[in-house]
């Protein structure tokens, strides 16, 4: 065994040591000793942002993975925690940010990278010296349990939708005809892919519409345009999409500035309004549970509001499926907190301010035992 090996051997098992470290606390979680907690995981060095928000999105959690794993950003750059111990993805030379924006459930990690040559997509396993670069691919957004990766580049009229088998570019994403492609955003494992464009404007809809699009796991399958189509104002952003196909993200009305959260499901001829946390006016999905139909996102409320109030700061929000919407708590009151993660073993990932105005990546541990309607806890 030659030195590298051995170093890469010493590697892997010092990381599978720590990764059974949480062995017990996670499936305390899906369990009835589960304890609810909003756990704070540390963050790389970096000046914290003078004004957080979670519209800039550069420090939170994208994704949870097995046995204590979880991986996002941290001070704009791309990182991974083993339970609330932060580690660095390692950068290539020239290469000065990033966030990593999904892992699947052996720890394989995909996402994007900035440096000379602009945005570059990548994928990493915890346990190897560098990056691997995707070829011909500027953002990889997630990746499913057998290794599909999916996401896009940037050309003069649109993006390109790509899907990656491990390394290998499997193929490229058409789009119907008349339509552009904005960006691809998921996959799941039975290898549907969803994203959304946009089509070209007619003499009575100069806008054009806005849908939503999944793409079948079969290359020779043509794209289904999710309904309704938007148009006049009205555009559709699916987020995520679990094993049974159904789809979430958000619908925006550009005219009122209001997002809804959303959910579409087979054969997509229609989709589910989901109603607003309530007291706010805006909100959206980001993620749904593999399997067991809970979605999480972020509430807000409209900038457009009349009369002009000072609204309460965004937070995160989880929704079982059916039933009303519910929130998750904050770390401090009058700080804002956002969704971006969720797995079936009940856990949530994202970003939340602490008592001293500084955003911290979390985990709410139990999420279903914390998820509240607004009043009834912090």
């Amino acid at each position: 065994m030659g030195r590298r090996t051995r170093v890469l051997a010493a590697t892997a098992g010092a990381l599978i040591a720590s990764l059974a470290l949480a062995v017990p606390a996670q499936a305390a979680t899906g369990g009835t000793a589960c304890k609810p907690a909003v756990k704070v995981l540390k963050a790389l060095p970096g000046p914290d942002p003078a004004e957080p928000s979670p519209w800039i999105e550069d420090t939170q959690v994208n994704g949870i993975g097995p046995l204590g794993l979880a991986v996002g950003v941290s001070h704009d750059k791309p990182a991974y925690w083993l339970g609330t111990s932060v580690h660095a993805v390692p950068l290539p030379a020239g290469y000065t940010r990033g966030r990593v924006e999904a892992v699947n459930r052996w720890g394989l990690m995909v996402g994007t990278i900035h440096g000379p040559d602009g945005w570059r997509a990548f994928s990493y396993r915890p346990w190897t010296p560098a990056v691997t670069l995707l070829p011909g691919g500027q953002y990889a957004n997630d990746v499913n349990d057998h290794g599909r990766i999916v996401g896009f580049r940037y050309t003069g009229s649109g993006a390109v939708g790509l899907e990656w088998a491990g390394t290998t570019l499997r193929r490229e994403l058409t789009v119907p005809a008349g339509f552009h492609l904005d960006a691809v955003t998921g996959i799941n494992n039975a290898g549907q892919i969803v994203g959304h464009g946009w089509g070209d404007g007619t003499p009575d809809d100069p806008y054009g519409p806005n849908p939503g699009l999944l793409w079948p796991a079969d290359p020779a399958a043509a794209p289904v345009q999710l309904q309704p189509p938007g148009g006049n104002y009205e555009i559709y952003r699916p987020k995520a999409v679990d094993s049974a196909g159904r789809v979430v993200g958000l619908y925006w009305n550009s005219r009122g500035m209001i997002d809804t959260s959303v959910q579409w499901a087979a054969p997509y001829t229609g989709v589910t309004r989901v109603p607003h946390l309530a007291g706010r006016t805006s909100g959206g999905f980001e993620d749904i549970s593999p399997t067991k139909n809970i979605s999480v996102g972020i509430a807000s409320d409209s900038l457009y509001e009349y009369p002009p109030d000072e609204p309460p700061p965004v937070q995160a929000q989880y929704w079982p499926g059916s039933g009303p919407m519910k929130a998750l708590p904050r770390l401090a009151p009058g700080g804002f907190s956002a969704a971006y993660a969720v797995t079936d073993r009940d856990q949530v990932g994202g970003v939340a301010v602490d008592a001293k105005g500084i955003e911290r990546p979390v985990i709410w541990t139990c999420a279903s035992k914390q998820a509240h309607t607004p009043g009834s806890a912090a």
